[in-house]
């Protein structure tokens, strides 16, 4: 990926509520191979699950992609390790990951910008249920997935 260096390195802006912010770059969604996408609506509610826990926090919060656009190859590579859900595993053969859908998904986990304290992950989980269609909290290491599966169509 050397040769990647610094080609998804733009500032993203959302529009929430009349006013245009930008927290995240497009290298936070890319993949091992420097494919980068993010829909407008996971944009949109990424912004808006930022502010709501800063807001909480009453202090800066990051949110932290721990992974974002996947390829058929990158899933087949995860389920390897984790398994597939329809066997009892993590990884479902329709991810929203998968590029195909547009970017509409993000794994992510937050934390106070003085690193002094993790957002607890139901915590987390609560305000992505305000601004995503769909979000599962529960994994093991503690990410939450969420995704706009209804408002990306």
């Amino acid at each position: 990926m050397s040769g990647l260096t610094g080609r998804n390195d733009v500032r993203l802006l959302a529009e929430i509520d009349g006013e245009a912010v930008s927290h995240f770059r497009l290298r936070e969604f890319e993949n091992g191979e420097g494919l980068a996408m993010v829909h407008a609506s996971a944009l949109a509610s990424l912004e808006r699950v930022r502010r709501d826990l800063c807001a909480a926090a009453g202090e800066e919060v990051w949110v932290i992609i721990t992974d974002a656009v996947r390829t058929q190859r990158d899933l087949e590579r995860l389920a390897a390790c984790l398994g597939w859900t329809d066997q009892g595993g993590a990884v479902a053969r329709n991810s929203k990951h998968l590029s195909r859908h547009g970017g509409i998904a993000a794994d992510l986990v937050a934390m106070t910008a003085n690193g002094r304290r993790r957002i607890p992950q139901r915590e987390l989980g609560r305000v992505c249920r305000r601004h995503f269609d769909w979000v599962k909290d529960d994994y093991a290491d503690g990410h939450v997935h969420a995704d706009n599966r209804d408002r990306a169509r």
